[in-house]
């Protein structure tokens, strides 16, 4: 995955789609792209979609002249123009509205930009790299996205696996997140080992926030284990225990029939409760629904 990617950094004016699951480090490949690519020294623009307001997100990507509207007191240049010879990563695509996206389908086949307002358009080099939590044919097949974009940006893309598709690379990502986490959480003296329990644990669990879930993790069980030398099960607490052991396994409550046979060999309702590992108030209740019957 990363070989492709630095082979499509290279190619500077090509549109790049990310998809993956959320944490699993889209900002992170866009960066890299940009750092691998001719543009490494000029502007880097991130953009995060969903957190524009919807009536003002065509004006923060595009720009808008003064006037344009009742509260443009000014005009603003808007996140195309900042990233001008740059990357501008547009995270969360989906979540642009099909008035964006035209603007987007427009920027992309004609490398220029419409401010709001504009009565003409403004020529720019910006490389776009864009990202999705959701495949974008998903997204077209709801209406949620213009079929035209879409078949654009999918030319173009990387899939990032999830963790469970990695699991073999979680040991090295847990040493490297222990490196630069052991500090600030409360080990000042480096990162300490994990015994191979915990690292079997942390193999086995299915990380749905993938990599950002795992630094979370990580830095919960450095701070259960301040001062310690080896980190273990034993620092596993709350929702890290619940992670790392998520499917815990239920109890098999005996038959009706096995709890009356064991009353008649045992005698006994304490011996009874005590082979099935369950209370004296449920044989009694096994054996009066017997009883009914």
């Amino acid at each position: 995955m990363l070989r492709e990617v630095e082979r499509l950094a290279r190619f500077e004016h090509t549109t790049v789609l990310i998809e993956g699951e959320s944490g699993t480090g889209k900002s992170y490949v866009a960066r890299h792209i940009h750092q691998c690519s001719p543009r490494a020294r000029a502007p880097f623009q991130q953009v995060i979609l969903s957190a524009l307001d919807d009536n003002l997100a065509a004006s923060d990507l595009f720009g808008h002249l003064k006037g344009s509207y009742t509260d443009a007191r000014q005009s603003r240049p808007g996140h195309f123009v900042s990233a001008n010879t740059g990357t501008l990563f547009l995270d969360e695509i989906g979540k642009a509205s099909h008035a964006v996206q035209r603007k987007l389908l427009h920027a992309i086949e004609h490398h220029e930009i419409w401010p709001v307002g504009a009565d003409r358009p403004i020529r720019l080099d910006v490389r776009l790299v864009l990202a999705t939590n959701v495949p974008l044919e998903t997204l077209v097949d709801s209406g949620a996205f213009l079929d035209d974009l879409a078949a654009r940006l999918l030319t173009f893309r990387v899939r990032l696996p999830s963790l469970r598709e990695r699991r073999d690379d979680i040991p090295a990502l847990v040493r490297q997140f222990l490196t630069s986490r052991a500090e600030s959480c409360g080990h000042p003296a480096g990162p300490p080992k994990v015994h191979a329990d915990l690292m079997a644990a942390l193999e086995r669990a299915d990380w749905p926030h993938n990599l950002r879930q795992l630094d979370g993790t990580v830095q919960r069980l450095l701070i259960n284990s301040e001062g310690e030398e080896v980190m273990g099960l034993e620092h596993c607490t709350g929702e890290v225990a619940r992670l790392l052991d998520p499917s815990p396994k239920k109890k098999t409550m005996p038959s009706r029939e096995a709890v009356a046979e064991a009353m008649a060999e045992l005698g006994s309702a304490t011996a009874v409760a005590e082979r099935f590992e369950i209370s004296r108030a449920t044989v009694y209740r096994y054996l009066g629904e017997e009883a009914d019957e």
